[in-house]
């Protein structure tokens, strides 16, 4: 029985441990699928910021090496002696008609327009207040300068940001800057190509936080600047990473990667909401955390199913073995129960050197009781006098059994023949004192006939010896007259 309950225990500990396993493997199943889908949309994102940025590079290398071209040649002696057509034509021919280059100058150190590439004549505005001019005025060494976006004067506030270098004379003092103005337009329609979900965005900002150009475009992101945590400041000053925030007025949290675009002091940003990113392994997660939470409480159901049927069975084992020790009409223990209870007393009785005792019971004149009073009254008799057995028999060691028909036995450990005889002698009365009429019966009431035995068993002895005496001693007792006890 103990194995059993061990098996049992295993059997739980089993399948405890196998719901827990598909909890658990589910979770890192989908902490594994969150991971590789942060990492692919992580990959991503570097990969399209690095193609952008090389683009980009690329187009203000080639409108730099066109400044520094114009640098050039205003240093070729003999310039100021030609005409303004072959001037024109010299400084500008060779880059007015690139795509997105709006105007190229070359503006003195007032702020004035000397040369200008969209035309022979000059414009007669001032340039001394934007910021590519101030900043080549102030310092000698800022080399190939991006502004903050404007809207040109010269174009109808078409959106621009100027690329400008620094004019300097023999001794180093400043003369005036090269310009040259390259339309937003450029960005929109690099960014335009490029597939990216409805709340992505790509930005590109220089690296004091100044953004150039944002899209999706709105025309109040140009110009503005971003209200950096210091995580991104720290990104900016390394000029790569990636980081989760929110940069952006439009409140969504984005995963940020970014890049320096080379040769220039600009930053470009690919930001993917993380929402988006995330949509397919929520899509994922939807479908398998419903089948893991059904297979887990499907394997609870189980044990717990398992567990009501494991009650029942021992229930139902514990009622038949108690059926099989206790007599079905009384409820008292059996002839078997009485048997093996003798058998187990007999031998712990010898071991301690202790006497038992043993009474016999028969009731007096019960057939006749039967047939007067039908064999329904019969059992009810039966029933009564085991009542008053079980009442008697109260020590935790005594057993009060049915031995058959009409015939009951008490056994009693630890017991001499005196104390027998005393108990014995308390049952006759007791059933007496009820006073059941039996009108065949010497006194017309039921009586009861008890055998008295007790002994101290020896090595050599034998249970039957005990039975035997009682069972001679109640028959003393119902030769005598009955209605009495009789000790062995």
């Amino acid at each position: 029985m103990k194995s059993r309950g061990w098996v049992i225990r295993i059997l739980y500990a089993l399948a405890g441990l196998v719901a827990i396993g598909i909890c658990a493997a589910s979770v890192a199943l989908l902490w594994i699928d969150r991971r590789v889908t942060w990492e692919s949309a992580y990959v991503a994102a570097r990969n399209l910021t690095g193609v952008l940025a090389a683009d980009i590079s690329r187009t203000l290398h080639v409108y730099d090496l066109a400044l520094q071209g114009v640098v050039e040649r205003l240093h070729e002696p003999g310039l100021a002696r030609v005409n303004a057509e072959t001037q024109h034509r010299f400084l500008f021919d060779r880059f007015a008609t690139a795509e997105y280059l709006g105007v190229i100058g070359v503006i003195d150190k007032d702020g004035n327009v000397l040369y200008d590439s969209s035309s022979l004549t000059p414009s007669t505005l001032n340039f001394s207040d934007r910021d590519y001019f101030t900043v080549h005025r102030d310092a000698d060494d800022a080399g190939m300068y991006v502004s903050r976006p404007y809207l040109s004067r010269l174009r109808d506030g078409d959106e621009s940001i100027a690329i400008s270098r620094r004019l300097s004379n023999p001794d180093g003092s400043f003369a005036g800057i090269v310009v040259g103005s390259l339309r937003l337009q450029y960005f929109r329609d690099r960014f335009a190509q490029v597939s990216i979900g409805e709340h992505d965005a790509i930005t590109v900002f220089r690296n004091d936080g100044v953004v150039v150009l944002r899209n999706p475009y709105s025309s109040a992101d140009i110009g503005s600047e971003f209200d950096a945590s210091l995580d991104f400041q720290q990104y900016l000053i390394r000029r790569e990473g990636a980081f989760v925030g929110i940069l952006s007025p439009d409140g969504v949290n984005r995963l940020h990667a970014f890049a320096a675009i080379d040769r220039t002091p600009l930053v470009i940003a690919v930001a993917l909401a993380v929402e988006e990113v995330l949509a397919p392994w929520v899509r994922r997660a939807i479908l398998i955390v419903p089948v893991t939470l059904a297979l887990f409480f499907s394997v609870m159901a189980q044990i717990v199913l398992f567990r009501r049927e494991m009650r029942t069975r021992r229930a139902f084992e514990v009622q038949l073995k108690a059926q099989a020790q206790t007599d079905g009409l009384t409820g008292i223990a059996n002839r078997r129960t009485f048997d093996q209870t003798l058998s187990r007393e007999w031998q712990d009785a010898r071991r301690e050197g202790e006497p038992i005792a043993l009474l016999f019971l028969d009731a007096d004149r019960f057939k006749l009781f039967n047939d007067r009073y039908g064999h329904q009254e019969g059992d009810e008799l039966l029933k009564m006098l085991a009542m008053v057995l079980k009442q008697k028999a109260r020590r935790p060691r005594d057993l009060a059994a049915r031995y058959g028909g009409e015939e009951f036995v008490v056994l009693l450990p630890k017991t001499s023949k005196q104390q027998a005889a005393r108990i014995a002698e308390t049952i006759r009365r007791a059933i007496a004192e009820l006073r059941v009429p039996h009108e065949d019966s010497e006194g017309g009431i039921v009586t009861v006939s008890i055998g008295v035995a007790a002994i101290v068993p020896q090595a050599e002895g034998s249970p039957s010896e005990l039975v035997e005496a009682a069972d001679s001693a109640v028959y003393q007792a119902k030769e005598s007259g009955r209605n009495r006890v009789v000790v062995a």
